[in-house]
């Protein structure tokens, strides 16, 4: 069954926002309401605003708005339902669990997130007793305290280890969590054996999955190796190292991710935290959409051989349609022989974070990397350049950036402006994003002006008023849609008639909402301002219907008219 909507619309009602939001950006009190510098892009002077009245967040910076359940799912990375599961706790409400997700289901997950935790503690268990993995994070210059903090752990040589963690080893849950393997003799083992183990933890810092990498240089099996697909782990989502991660790399403005799990600790050694690594998987728009919820600029730092140029080149790819103006993507390739960890521990965090600084922005990139083996002299060879590049402009759609892509493409072909545009189509939605800075100019109807002052003072709807909005107008649909939903109930504030007229209108119009009630003077008397529009919708909703009539009657003879009809022609007439 789907999530019962009323228990969503109660608990925006009992949260408040503000504090919230407060836990996480520190707000000040501004008017009526609070600002901070916004946490989905970077900026000097605040733009992002809380409004304790209409309980929702706007960024006059980047448009950045929703409500309490849409900043925890951005800001934290919080799923739907793991939102709704926070803010219920924190107001006291019991989540109605039965109506959108199984009992089975929810015992199945509480059960793999235990065995997760059991083995977790039993690898770091076994790594103090290991003197051969203990000495191996030495060597790679490891201190106890990295290890502590990143909670490595040791599964030991040997089949059947975790036996001694578990008094149920052939459990189904063992092997669900990716723990365990049953061949097709029946028999169960161990999935790691004799490796360093690497706890991969979710934004809610629970264990969801393991990476394991050998230590015994003779091992012929993979270097690395994951855990498998799980109900908790899906690579294509998750990133390791980000749960230790978001506070430097919001502090930094910038996240660095690299390639390995031991490229995130080694940089973390020598204070370089704002790191993360995929998770044996080329980088998805997953990734990327999670990653710029915390910075505006994402470094890919590679190894600069040919699988490392393959990987950049797979990220890039894959970021293009997740990108905006507001978002940098750079890339780093070092030195040969070198991955991130070793190039830090050869030289010095310092030089590190001064490699950094020579990364190559996108376009930078893309360019150098189509025409490594093409110097473009020729029609054919820039032919090839340019169709090369189309597939990458269709999946932009950052205007400006395709603007200035377009305008450097232009100068190393040879050709102008137009004629590129001719050449090389892009996407579509190309200005979609950029809607949100134009909707503040959008002119407001009388009907629509109505509708927001509803949402700020639900109470002063009346059912009677629905007479006067019939149309199949979007404005009159709204103003339908909003006194219906205050007849059900008077005390839903704002920002819940808000989330439920989000499932009956499309995205557009409810960022209207949110832009056109920001910018209303909160010191405005709404009452005053309700009765004069409410009047004003009278008045042309009478004559409009007059109109209608008159319209009607003109068809008639004075002969075939009613009674009814002559004396409300009378009376239009004396007017």
């Amino acid at each position: 069954m789907a999530f019962p909507e009323s228990f969503t619309l109660e608990l925006l009602n009992r949260i408040d926002i503000v504090d919230i939001i407060d836990k996480r950006v520190p707000l000040k009190k501004k008017g009526a309401g609070y600002s901070a510098n916004c946490p989905f892009h970077q900026e000097k002077t605040p733009s992002f605003t809380v409004s304790p009245s209409k309980q929702f967040y706007y960024c006059f910076g980047c448009g950045a708005h929703g409500n309490a359940i849409g900043f925890l799912i951005e800001h934290d990375g919080l799923t739907f339902l793991d939102a709704i599961d926070y803010l219920a706790s924190s107001a006291g409400l019991e989540v109605p669990k039965s109506n959108f997700q199984s009992t089975e289901k929810k015992q199945q997950s509480s059960n793999l997130l235990e065995a997760l935790n059991i083995a977790n503690h039993y690898y770091k268990s076994q790594l103090r007793e290991s003197s051969q993995a203990i000495g191996y994070l030495k060597d790679r210059g490891l201190s106890g305290q990295i290890a502590k903090e990143f909670s490595i752990g040791y599964a030991p040589a040997g089949w059947q280890n975790l036996r001694l963690a578990f008094k149920d080893y052939e459990s189904n849950t063992l092997i669900k969590s990716g723990l365990t393997i049953k061949n097709d003799q029946g028999h169960h083992y161990d999935r790691f054996r004799d490796r360093i183990m690497f706890p991969i933890y979710s934004t809610k810092g629970q264990v969801i999955g393991f990476g394991g990498r050998v230590i015994n240089p003779d091992d012929d099996n993979p270097k690395y190796y994951n855990s498998p697909e799980t109900p908790l782990f899906q690579k294509s989502y998750e990133l390791y190292g980000l749960l230790l991660a978001r506070k430097a790399i919001r502090e930094k403005g910038y996240v660095i991710v690299v390639e390995g799990y031991m490229d995130v600790i080694g940089l973390a050694q020598h204070n370089i935290r704002n790191v993360v690594a995929t998770l044996g998987t080329a980088t998805t728009e997953f990734h990327i959409k999670k990653l710029i919820r915390y910075a505006p600029e994402i470094i890919f730092c590679f190894d600069g051989d040919k699988a490392g140029q393959a990987a950049a080149w797979g990220a890039m790819n894959n970021a293009l349609s997740a990108l905006t103006d507001n978002i940098q993507l750079k890339f780093l390739f070092l030195p040969n022989q070198h991955d991130p960890d070793s190039y830090v521990r050869e030289n010095s965090s310092k030089e590190f974070e001064s490699l950094l600084k020579q990364a190559i922005p996108l376009t930078e990139y893309i360019v150098k990397y189509l025409t490594t083996e093409n110097d473009l002299v020729g029609q054919e060879k820039k032919v090839k350049f340019l169709n090369e590049l189309e597939s990458i402009f269709k999946k932009i759609t950052a205007p400006k950036l395709v603007l200035l892509f377009k305008k450097r493409i232009a100068q190393l072909v040879g050709l102008d402006i137009d004629e590129i545009n001719q050449i090389i189509s892009t996407t579509k939605n190309l200005y979609k994003k950029s809607k949100i800075k134009t909707q503040s100019r959008i002119p407001i109807s009388p009907t629509r002006r109505f509708c927001l002052f509803l949402l700020l003072k639900p109470k002063l709807a009346r059912v009677e008023d629905l007479d006067f909005f019939s149309s199949d107008h979007l404005d009159d649909r709204l103003a339908r849609a909003i006194i219906e939903t205050t007849s059900f109930d008077k005390n839903y504030n704002t920002v819940a008639i808000i989330h439920y007229l989000s499932s009956r209108f499309d995205g557009e119009l409810i960022d209207q909402l949110h832009v056109q009630l920001t910018i209303f003077d909160e010191g405005i008397k709404i009452e005053e301002e309700i009765d004069a529009l409410r009047s004003n919708i009278q008045r042309r909703h009478f004559s409009v219907s007059n109109k209608f009539k008159l319209n009607e009657m003109k068809q008639k003879s004075m002969n075939a008219l009613t009674a009814e009809e002559r004396e409300f022609l009378k009376n239009i007439t004396k007017r």
